[in-house]
């Protein structure tokens, strides 16, 4: 089924893609065809094993088919992708969330953290649930006051840290009051950047104990925050932040400012975790659950 919302959020990767693709076509297919098709995945930043598992899979199709035109090989690469995504990818289903839930939500300073906070409360919001932010990312400027100003234009209540209050005890006030009141969901902003890795990840552990410690009922579940204008280095992000403990799933913000929407597939063809959501565009609502088709076709379509 199209997704006008990925169609759009996709656009800028799914254009320079097919210039590219056309242009290489020059009505023959051959190796050097076949290079240049490797070279442009690669520019999208699939990564070069995954383009050249997609364009040795597309020679096949290329192969077996009798139309021999630009079309062809742009439905050749379209259904190797599609291919290797859903044989490899892990999809998390419609609703990867059963309330009450609390979610932990890290990510590096710069990829839309707190914007993606936003997003998540304003959908579970949109679907009835009730919903408590908690701002511990106490390690970054105006970090607690932005998430503030998201919670106010959104209506909903927001724990915030008292004077020399550590993140792990917002976190603890924001699951007492969780529990005491009922909410549907938590969400709590983390650490995004310490002096150190070790430090961070110190840092972040001591959250994921806390929330262990006290959830009581609630599900406990954690996702990590890559901006698709990383590229590559997304999945350095990835590696990093699963060292202590592998989270339950991806969010992948910003693919409607980046031509780099390539990465989704690197990501989700070699990852074990998950990509629950897509950031498609600045508003609160764009954000949409990562579907292959609907994927393939936004960026093949």
């Amino acid at each position: 089924m199209k997704n006008d919302k990925m169609e759009k959020g996709f656009l800028k990767t799914k254009k320079t893609l097919m210039e590219r693709i056309k242009g290489a076509f020059t009505g023959e297919i051959d190796e050097d065809l076949y290079e240049e098709l490797t070279e442009i995945l690669v520019l999208a930043d699939v990564g070069f094993p995954i383009a050249e598992k997609i364009i040795d899979s597309s020679r096949e199709y290329l192969s077996r088919g009798q139309l021999k035109d630009e079309e062809a090989v742009i439905d050749a690469v379209k259904r190797s992708a599609s291919d290797l995504l859903n044989e490899k990818a892990k999809v998390p289903g419609d609703e990867p969330v059963e309330t009450p839930a609390i979610i932990l939500v890290s990510g590096v300073n710069g990829v839309g953290k707190t914007t993606s906070i936003a997003k998540l409360a304003n959908m579970y919001k949109n679907k009835g649930k009730s919903v408590l932010l908690a701002a511990a990312d106490t390690f970054r400027a105006a970090a607690s006051e932005q998430l503030a100003v998201w919670a106010e234009r959104l209506d909903v209540p927001i724990i915030k840290s008292q004077e020399g209050q550590d993140a792990a005890g917002i976190i603890f006030d924001a699951l007492s009051s969780g529990h005491a009141k009922g909410y549907d969901v938590i969400i709590c902003d983390t650490a995004g950047r310490l002096q150190s890795k070790k430090n961070l990840m110190n840092e972040l552990e001591k959250m994921y104990r806390v929330c262990e410690k006290n959830k009581g009922d609630y599900n406990l579940y954690s996702l990590v925050i890559l901006d698709a204008m990383s590229g590559q280095n997304s999945l350095v992000q990835l590696e990093s932040f699963s060292e202590m403990k592998k989270p339950d799933g991806i969010i992948v913000t910003k693919l409607d400012g980046s031509a780099k929407g390539g990465v989704i597939l690197a990501i989700a063809s070699t990852s074990e975790i998950p990509i629950w959501y897509v950031g498609v565009g600045e508003g609160v609502d764009d954000i949409e659950t990562f579907d292959v088709d609907s994927y393939i076709d936004a960026i093949f379509e």
